[in-house]
């Protein structure tokens, strides 16, 4: 069976009122059921300064690590877009030899206060370099900003924090990486 990680923040631990969940890791376990296993060692409020001293907690024998940071680098206590990039590199660098996914950052509800803690300038650079970095090191990139598409009324996606996902926010991002995460695994 193969052995995939979710490796990010708080959206891939379907955080919940104040809580994180399994939500995303079972549903994933639940759609994958006897082709892969999903572990997940996202941290929530975690940024890719975070995420670097997380590497050596990656278990030896995994497959697939799906990379999901940049959200929290985005924001007013996060990191310049220049080092975000160097970051994600050595996390790419780190994993080299396994089969990686980038996901680009999630971003605020444009109708909550909650936009507010993010750079806009910043987290359009960020996003952007997620998606040219995972192109330059030939990787699959997933983007978040997708969930938004087509939603004529995007406040049922967010939780009233208007940062984290609702139920059917989080079945639209499962929708959203799962066929990604398949088609990885079988290459």
């Amino acid at each position: 069976m193969k052995k995939i990680i979710l490796f990010g923040d708080s959206l891939f631990n379907g955080f919940r009122n104040h809580h994180n969940t399994t939500v995303i890791t079972a549903g994933l376990n639940e759609r994958l059921n006897n082709f892969a296993q999903v572990d997940n060692l996202s941290k929530s409020g975690a940024t890719t300064v975070e995420g670097l001293d997380y590497l050596a907690q990656l278990p030896p024998d995994f497959d697939l690590i799906v990379i999901e940071y940049g959200t929290n680098d985005a924001t007013v206590w996060g990191i310049t877009p220049e080092n975000y990039a160097k970051n994600l590199q050595k996390m790419i660098d780190f994993c080299k030899n396994r089969k990686i996914i980038i996901v680009g950052p999630w971003k605020a509800n444009p109708n909550s206060e909650t936009a507010a803690n993010f750079i806009p300038e910043n987290h359009k650079k960020i996003h952007k370099l997620a998606k040219t970095i995972a192109q330059k090191n030939n990787l699959l990139f997933i983007d978040l900003w997708k969930l938004t598409d087509g939603e004529k009324d995007v406040d049922k996606l967010y939780q009233a924090d208007g940062l984290h996902l609702t139920d059917y926010g989080n079945q639209k991002l499962l929708n959203l990486i799962t066929p990604v995460i398949k088609k990885t695994l079988l290459a």
